[in-house]
Parts: C-alpha cells; structure tokens; sequence
C-alpha cells in the first residue's frame, strides 16, 4: 500500500475517553448497569448533535447524582491531549495528509485544542454531530478519504475501539487499534517506511 493519509479518532486516542471513565468513577458496578443504556443513549444524542456538550455533562450529573459543578471540576482534572501524539502528527504532516474522525458533539474539540487548534494538526476533521453519521457506518470513513483526496486503500486509521477499526476496514482502509502509545508507534511502523 502507497499511504497518503493518517486518520485518528479523538477520544480514547488522541484524548482520554472522560465520558466512560467518569461512569465508571461515579457509579458503582451494579448502578452502572442499570444506568448503561442511558449512558449509550446520551452518548448517541450529543453524537449526533441533538443536544449540546453542557446538555450532555447535566443529563450525566443527574444520572449519577452529582451536582453539575462536581462534574465539571472532575473533567478539569483530565490531562488533555496525548503530546506524544500531536508530536508525532507534526513530525509527519509533510509526508502524510493528517485527517480526524470522531463520534462527538458540537463544542469539544474547541475545548481540547487550546494551545493550537485542531485545524492546525488535521487536513480534514469529520464529526459526527455535522455530518449525521457515526463510526463505524463505513461512509463516514469514505467521506474523509474524499475530503483529504485520497483513495480509501490509501489510508490507514487509528481507533481505539475495535467495532470502528472493523469498520474503517469495510470501508477498504487499512486500520490500526490504539491501545497505547509505544503499541502504536510499532503498529504505525509497518505502513511507514524507516
């Protein structure tokens, strides 16, 4: 394969997933389970853009019964993005188009991207709450291929969930499952040439 393109996910890759680490915190295991399907729920409305991030933290806060400033003071306390990551993005921009795809609502990115912005690491961004589709719906990933002007075979993609790593193959990609950050330093090898 001729790589032209590196996608990555967002949460779970180049940011901590805070949604499910903070269920995990703020439920017990047995709570969790009966609050599961909401959880997903929630997850799939800001998602698809019908509510906001601030919507999302509110709906979670009363879910797990804690007051919304509690909950914004515990996503305070998340480190941010992965360095090692946008290092290795800039180190590789001039190579490679550099693309996002990432399952989330209106108003996060703004939030993460603080010291730069998003656009000044990624050719492309694609998320889901704009363009009404989420991962792993194989177009999503066709999209960002046409947006960055590349063949989807040329194309590899980092996630950290496995059902949109699947995905990203159905759609014709080469894909790659996150686990951390040495993990994919040797997977991302084997696509780019020493």
């Amino acid at each position: 394969m001729n790589l032209q393109a590196i996608i990555f996910d967002c949460f779970g890759v180049l940011y901590p997933d805070t949604f499910w680490t903070m269920a995990h915190e703020f439920l017990s295991d047995e709570d969790f389970k009966i609050h599961e399907s909401g959880l997903h729920d929630l997850v799939r409305q800001v998602d698809m853009g019908y509510i906001t991030r601030e919507q999302l933290w509110q709906q979670f806060a009363v879910i797990v019964g804690e007051t919304e400033a509690s909950i914004f003071d515990r996503l305070e306390q998340f480190g941010g993005l992965d360095q090692r990551l946008l290092d290795f993005i800039d180190a590789h921009k001039s190579e490679y188009k550099i693309g996002m795809i990432s399952n989330v609502g209106e108003g996060f990115l703004e939030r993460m991207f603080t010291g730069r912005s998003a656009e000044s690491y990624f050719d492309v961004i694609i998320l889901s709450s704009q363009v009404g589709m989420v991962k792993p719906d194989k177009r999503i990933y066709e999209l960002a291929a046409q947006k960055l002007n590349c063949p989807v075979e040329t194309c590899v993609f980092i996630d950290d969930l496995e059902k949109n790593v699947e995905g990203a193959r159905l759609a014709g990609m080469q894909a790659v499952q996150y686990r951390h950050f040495s993990d994919f330093k040797t997977k991302i090898a084997q696509f780019i040439p020493a």
